[in-house]
C-alpha cells in the first residue's frame, strides 16, 4: 500500500540529485571558457594601454629633450662668452 507511494519519491529524488550533479559538473566546464576569453581581453586592454603610455610618454618627453638642448646650446654659448671676456 505504501509501497506506490514511497518508489515514486525515491525515484524523483534520486532524478533531482542526478540533475544537480550534473549541474555541478557542467558548470566548471563553461566558466573555463568565460576566464580565458577574459584573459585575452584583459591582454588585449594591457596592450592597449601600454601603447598609449609609450605615445604619452613620448609625446611628453620629445618638447623637454629639445627645451634641454636648447638651453645646453645657450649655456654653452654663455661659457664661451665668458671665457672671450676673461681673455681681454
Amino acid at each position: 500500500m505504501y509501497e506506490d507511494v514511497i518508489m515514486p519519491k525515491i525515484s524523483f529524488y534520486r532524478f533531482v540529485c542526478a540533475v544537480i550533479v550534473g549541474c555541478l559538473l557542467i558548470l566548471p566546464a563553461g566558466c573555463s571558457k568565460k576566464e580565458e576569453q577574459q584573459a585575452e581581453e584583459k591582454g588585449v586592454i594591457d596592450k592597449m594601454t601600454d601603447q598609449a603610455a609609450e605615445t604619452a610618454v613620448k609625446k611628453i618627453r620629445t618638447p623637454m629633450d629639445k627645451a634641454r638642448a636648447t638651453q645646453n646650446l645657450g649655456d654653452e654659448r654663455v661659457e664661451e662668452m665668458d671665457k672671450a671676456l676673461q681673455k681681454q
